[in-house]
């Protein structure tokens, strides 16, 4: 069986969300990952160096390599493999697929909102700022479905989780001030495939901070 290859820095980053979506869809695959120097210089030519002889359209990381295709952009990454591996994770109607798309949409932003202070300074009253204007927005719109769009667990669903457990970091109280979140990721946590994924001890992203050694805020490689 063909194992695909996924590429990332090493950290979660971009690339947990994937991996949870590779565990529960069981998908084997290869992990390259890229690590940035230490301080001061905080080197990265371990990546720039080679990204543009890889054979990649749009060199950036994550990527995924899957036979002949080589795909770049995590949402992307996210729709394919859904798409080739487990079609039920694009959603079951046109309705459904479209409100994936729509809260990719909004989670991305919300993911550059909360993580582009990480790299800008100590100060985590801009983060959340951020959280308190864009996730209640979102809280009211889960509601008391089982998963984001509907009673049906799909890709946007790893790609919010990993963004609850970045933001429970930086924003601890975050479950306390929006139980229907914490009752959510238990959810989440309990998915066939994920949940022996995220209790093995040797599992990468319970041993890779958030964020590169770059940021001012780095994360603990530990689920809080």
């Amino acid at each position: 069986k063909m194992t695909v290859t996924l590429g990332y820095w090493k950290i979660r980053g971009l690339a947990a969300n994937l991996r949870y979506q590779l565990a529960y869809s069981d998908i084997k695959y290869e992990m390259v990952e890229y690590e940035q120097g230490d301080a001061p210089d905080f080197n990265s030519d371990c990546w720039f160096g080679v990204k543009r002889t890889l054979g990649f359209e749009f060199p950036n990381l994550p990527y995924l390599i899957d036979g002949d295709l080589k795909l770049t952009e995590t949402l992307a990454i996210h729709e394919y493999l859904a798409d080739k591996y487990k079609p039920e994770l694009l959603g079951s109607t046109p309705e459904v697929r479209a409100h994936v798309s729509m809260t990719s949409a909004i989670l991305s932003s919300l993911k550059n909102a909360v993580t582009g202070p990480c790299y800008g300074g100590d100060d985590r009253t801009v983060i959340t700022k951020a959280v308190n204007k864009n996730l209640p927005k979102i809280v009211e719109y889960l509601g008391k479905k089982t998963f984001l769009v509907g009673d049906e667990v799909t890709y946007i669903d790893f790609y919010f989780f990993e963004l609850l457990h970045l933001i429970l970091l930086l924003h601890p109280t975050v479950f306390e001030e929006h139980p229907s979140l914490k009752t959510y990721s238990d959810t989440m946590s309990n998915l066939s495939g994920l949940k022996e994924y995220l209790s093995d001890a040797s599992s990468i992203d319970n041993n890779r901070p958030f964020n590169n050694k770059c940021a001012h805020q780095n994360g603990s490689a530990k689920f809080c």
